[in-house]
């Protein structure tokens, strides 16, 4: 704080430089008037002449000052055009974090919305409708159990699903896109995911995030999975091999 003050207070060097050669000049051309004409002659010149005298005798400070205001001037722009670039980048960041907050809040909503449709996409395939595996008394469990906060319990037993069926590339494919209620949950599921990382993007300039959606959540596993399935991506997320289900 004091730094500040005192770089606040202190005299530029132009000013200190002006305020010297003034000074000097001024001191100078009153020892020529009192010890070379003389005031008595000096006041007894037409006043064109005294006119003149001053004129010549002070353009040259009126040049110096002149020169002296153009670089301070010069100077305060630079200060304020750094200044302005400070505050363009404070505002930028602002706006990001405000970006990642709101993303973040997002995120938590989306996180409930794709383990909503994996519950539906699992009774579909092990309800009463599918296999039977599952009993509607069973998936109602299932479902206050994940509404209390494990939003990911039926992503994770769909892909559990899918890892033990991945040497049955037609048991795999019917789980996900058998029925057509199955395609509509898979694709709502990968549009839905999609979008969270089309928006991660937009926030995380390093991909960070989007990586970690991607290959860290049991969502972006079996995103993966179903975009495998589908045919939009050669890998399989779960073997690593290529091609393994067509």
């Amino acid at each position: 704080m004091d730094n500040e003050h005192t770089e606040k207070t202190r005299l530029d060097w132009r000013i200190l430089f002006g305020v010297t050669v003034t000074t000097l000049w001024m001191t100078t051309g009153i020892y020529y008037v009192t010890r070379v004409v003389g005031w008595t002659q000096f006041q007894s010149l037409p006043t064109a002449d005294i006119g003149s005298f001053f004129e010549g005798a002070f353009a040259p400070l009126a040049f110096l000052w002149l020169v002296i205001g153009h670089f301070m001037q010069q100077k305060e722009i630079t200060a304020n055009t750094r200044a302005t670039t400070m505050q363009e980048q404070s505002t930028r960041r602002l706006e990001l974090h405000s970006r990642r907050d709101s993303y973040f809040k997002l995120l938590g909503l989306v996180q409930e919305q794709l383990g909503s449709i994996a519950g539906f996409h699992y009774v579909s395939v092990f309800g009463p409708t599918g296999s039977d595996e599952v009993t509607l008394e069973e998936f109602s469990t299932l479902r206050s159990e994940a509404s209390t906060g494990d939003h990911s319990l039926f992503i994770r037993r769909m892909v559990s699903a899918a890892a033990s069926n991945r040497d049955d590339a037609e048991a795999v494919t019917e789980m996900l896109f058998g029925t057509e209620i199955r395609t509509r949950h898979s694709d709502n599921f990968k549009r839905t995911f999609g979008r969270l990382l089309d928006a991660a993007e937009s926030v995380d300039t390093d991909n960070m995030l989007r990586e970690a959606l991607l290959e860290g959540s049991a969502a972006g596993l079996y995103y993966r999975i179903i975009r495998h399935v589908a045919g939009d991506e050669e890998m399989d997320p779960i073997s690593g091999i290529r091609n393994t289900i067509p």
